[in-house]
């Protein structure tokens, strides 16, 4: 029966099905599949009834409390029939306080051999029929859990993903729609925060905008306003406020000369110093109302005598 169940979980899978199936085997009381985040566990599901040992989904529990902390670091065995027996676990603060009278736990790793979190399952009472052949059937669930875990990881990462890109093609339509330059700078500079760092244009006055000369100091300090603003319009928008302060960066300087804040150095988030470069590139090898393009050699000569002052070396 058991290996009926484990080849229907293995054809259709879904962490519920594996929970369930670890009860119905296993015979316990309850299963669940956590994620460690820092110093928490997290219980992302769970099968059977977990308020005997107040766990319910959602729970975060401090990992220093837990079972399975304590069997990660080796303190505790990943199987024990009967918790209370163990010296180390009769001591621990949840024994006494959820009753607990067998627990099991495996670790969940991804494909990356990044550790996810824990398969666990147990019982208020001792269940001195669970073997290490009912561990090694554990392992094999939770390597069943952590490839579904890691295929909803995946499809969420997906999701978001086109979001975001729905997101920053609306806006570059924007953009373009202002200053036509600007929206073809920001299609060729290939990189989220590159083609989103001139956002902020979108409430430059035109006249500033679309000035054929050079600025003048009154008209540069308006301009020097939109990586502000543009830091502004993307933080306010959910999956791309991660951005903000790379955009709000793009135009600093390593030497400390750049705007809005001064940032120097390594302040200065990675990502905006290579936007930055792709930038002045860009905009030197484009011809400008007031200005033919410089050629590539030219270009490159530039950014290389940049290197250290306005560039990151």
């Amino acid at each position: 029966m058991s290996i009926d169940r484990l080849a229907d979980v293995a054809q259709h899978p879904s962490v519920q099905a594996a929970l369930a199936t670890i009860r119905d085997i296993l015979n316990v009381d309850v299963a669940y599949a956590t994620h460690h985040d820092g110093d928490e566990q997290i219980l992302e599901a769970v099968s059977g009834d977990g308020t005997p040992f107040g766990i319910a989904q959602g729970s975060r529990i401090p990992m220093e409390l837990t079972y399975c902390s304590r069997i990660l670091e080796g303190a505790l065995p990943p199987l024990m029939p009967d918790v209370r027996a163990d010296p180390v676990a009769a001591t621990m603060p949840m024994t006494q306080a959820a009753g607990v009278g067998a627990f099991a736990s495996v670790p969940l790793v991804l494909s990356d051999g990044t550790l996810h979190g824990t398969l666990c399952c147990g019982s208020s009472e001792a269940a001195p029929h669970l073997t290490e052949r009912d561990l090694r059937f554990l392992h094999v669930l939770g390597r069943i859990v952590a490839d579904q875990v890691e295929r909803e990881l995946r499809e969420r990462h997906a999701q978001r993903s086109r979001i975001e890109d729905a997101m920053v093609a609306a806006l570059l339509t924007a953009v373009a729609a202002r200053d036509g330059y600007t929206g073809e700078h920001s299609d060729a500079v290939v990189e989220h925060v590159a083609l989103l760092h001139d956002v902020g244009k979108l409430g430059t006055p035109d006249s500033v905008l679309h000035k054929p000369g050079p600025l003048d100091p009154q008209e540069w300090a308006i301009m020097r306003e939109h990586p502000v603003a543009g830091a502004r319009i993307i933080g306010a928008l959910p999956g791309l406020e991660r951005l903000a302060p790379a955009i709000r960066a793009e135009h600093e300087r390593w030497d400390g000369g750049g705007y809005p804040d001064g940032l120097a150095g390594e302040e200065i988030p990675i990502a905006s110093r290579v936007s930055l470069v792709c930038d002045a590139y860009h905009a030197m090898t484009s011809d400008r109302p007031y200005r033919r393009a410089l050629g590539h050699a030219a270009a490159v000569q530039q950014l290389r005598e940049g290197a250290g002052t306005q560039f990151c070396p």
